[in-house]
């Protein structure tokens, strides 16, 4: 009876083990997708589990553990907004054959007096590398606007043809904010049909990108925050240049080595006019 006890025993502990340690390796998983992890913390936890991967087979850290450690168990931290994020409440989206008579006056006032002129200014810093005529840009053109019920922002949209163009109003200053070529894009996301090589020459230089972001901004950027990558090596947009400037910068780890609040994204054309534009402060 003793043995069979003893058995008995043994067997729970068994079971009590596996299945704890089951429940630590499913928390372990839990917690590698919620709070990915810094290689340089190297201590109790993580160490066990760096040890459990590696004797799995497993690389010692999986990819994603490239952001700040997770915060003690148990606890959940809120979330840090940045204060140029734009708020989610914004108010509803309004198409155009949304707004009555009254709006419509509003917006017309509104684009003769804010908006053409934004656009116009932001024309004079890219000139000829602006793929539409600022004529065709008109109330005519307006398709939709977001956050009319926000204090603190405004979007505008309008289209042209082929090219979409935002304008925003936030903290009192009004400014293009994005350009799209809708051809452009998705020329530059379909990969090459043909086993030629591809054109990876460049419309623009570093120092004529950096030109035109600082007189876009009004301020300064450093010229290693600059990087142009050709569009031909991950798409059918050849001749073009994909670009960065300022906060968007990353290093080889992908980590942002910018301490400027914004910068800009863009892609250019063979031929120099922007494809894509986005300012993000």
């Amino acid at each position: 009876m003793k043995t069979i006890g003893s058995k008995g025993f043994i067997t729970t502990v068994a079971v009590v083990l596996v299945v704890a340690g089951s429940l630590w390796y499913r928390r372990y998983q839990w917690d590698e997708v919620a709070y990915p992890r810094m290689v340089t913390h190297s201590s109790g936890m993580t160490d066990d589990i760096i040890r459990w991967r590696m004797s799995h087979g497993k690389t010692p850290v999986p990819p994603n553990w490239d952001t700040n450690p997770p915060p003690p168990y148990g606890t959940n931290p809120p979330s840090q907004r940045n204060t140029n994020q734009v708020l989610q409440n914004l108010g509803f989206r309004q198409g155009v054959k949304e707004l009555s008579e009254a709006e419509k006056v509003e917006m017309t006032n509104l684009f003769v007096t804010k908006l053409k002129p934004a656009a116009e200014k932001w024309a004079s810093v890219y000139g000829d590398r602006v793929p539409f005529s600022l004529a065709d840009l008109t109330m005519d053109r307006f398709a939709e606007r977001f956050g009319r019920d926000s204090e603190i922002y405004h979007s505008y949209t309008f289209v042209m043809g082929d090219i979409t163009l935002g304008i925003v109003e936030q903290k009192g200053d009004t400014a293009v904010r994005y350009l799209a070529s809708k051809q452009g894009l998705k020329t530059m996301e379909t990969m090459p049909s043909s086993g030629a090589a591809p054109d990876v020459s460049m419309p623009v230089t570093p120092t004529q990108v950096l030109a035109l972001a600082q007189a876009d901004a009004g301020q300064q950027f450093p010229p290693n925050l600059v990087q142009l990558i050709p569009s031909a090596e991950s798409g059918s947009l050849a001749g073009g240049a994909i670009v960065n400037v300022g906060s968007q910068v990353k290093n080889a780890m992908g980590i942002p080595i910018s301490k400027t609040s914004g910068g800009f994204h863009y892609v250019f054309a063979k031929d120099g006019t922007l494809a894509y534009y986005q300012r993000t402060r």
